[in-house]
């Protein structure tokens, strides 16, 4: 997703660097320089970021910074690695308001009933387990981090918790420090669909752009609110085929929901702030009513 600051607001500039595209890694240090849209003038130089132990670089960018709005300031990140210097380019806006997301793991649950039996919660009987894990075998046959940023309900200890990871291997279910569990503890695992709602609102942000249009421009999210869902839907029912697509169901769920959402999307008239200025006008109304989306999905 585009990153966007909002004008005249602090913000975080956050970021990993990967080791060839695959692994996470710790830089020793780091540095960022910002430099205004197509101009060699700095708003940043050399900032010093900070190093989280995940290897998360993060500076804050103060409202000085975000003053001028603008597409495409350049942040250049320099970081030391195993005593070698590396350098990443990433490009950023400052915007009069952001579209943002507003659909949940239910909206998407409400759409299509079948999901709450096909994983997005699941019951079990805990073999072991202590105030930060719950540990059962048969939650093997779930992927790597299938229930991350997910809830644990623990029924037994009537208590609810985040799950912050989930491995595979050893189906440990690891949660926000609670009431221990024991062999024999009953438990409800409900999945977050954070992933797939990301990717799906990501689709509709590069759908809009190839409209020819800027989606900070959108003020109103709940105008792709239906179609957001529905790209949503498709991003799990993806996640659902199997190897090859070998769940005919889900695969045409997929196919169907993908269709179903472009086809709302193409007919969609949101409020767009033609001017930037953060208002609709009248004039603006008129054009957002006749503003309808071309493209390719």
């Amino acid at each position: 997703m585009r990153r966007q600051y909002i004008a005249d607001m602090e913000g975080v500039f956050s970021t990993y660097v990967y080791d060839t595209n695959r692994r996470k890694i710790v830089p020793t240090s780091a540095t960022i320089t910002v430099y205004k849209p197509a101009s060699t003038t700095k708003v940043v130089d050399a900032g010093v970021m900070t190093v989280a132990g995940d290897g998360l670089l993060s500076y804050s960018l103060t409202a000085t910074h975000n003053d001028i709005l603008g597409e495409n300031y350049k942040a250049v990140i320099t970081y030391i690695y195993a005593t070698i210097s590396y350098s990443e380019t990433f490009f950023y806006d400052v915007v009069i308001a952001k579209l943002t997301n507003i659909i949940t793991d239910i909206d998407i649950v409400n759409e299509l009933p079948q999901l709450k039996d096909n994983g997005w919660r699941v019951h079990g009987t805990a073999d072991s387990g202590n105030t930060m894990t719950i540990v059962d075998a048969e939650l093997k046959r779930y992927e790597d981090d299938y229930f991350t940023n997910g809830v644990a309900t623990n029924l037994t200890n009537d208590e609810m918790r985040e799950i912050t990871d989930f491995v595979s291997s050893t189906g440990t279910v690891t949660i926000v420090t609670a009431t221990a569990t024991a062999a024999g503890h009953k438990y409800i695992l409900t999945r977050a669909y954070r992933a797939e709602i990301q990717r799906a609102f990501e689709k509709i942000e590069e759908l809009i752009i190839r409209a020819g249009h800027r989606p900070n421009l959108i003020l109103d999210p709940y105008d792709l609110r239906e179609v957001h869902i529905c790209y949503s839907v498709a991003e799990v029912c993806k996640g659902l085929t199997g190897a090859g697509g070998t769940d005919t169901f889900w695969w045409q769920m997929w196919k169907d929901y993908e269709a179903k959402a472009y086809a709302i999307f193409k007919s969609i008239t949101f409020k767009y702030d033609e001017s930037n200025d953060g208002v609709i006008s009248e004039t603006e109304k008129q054009l957002s009513y006749r503003n309808r989306t071309t493209g390719r999905g």
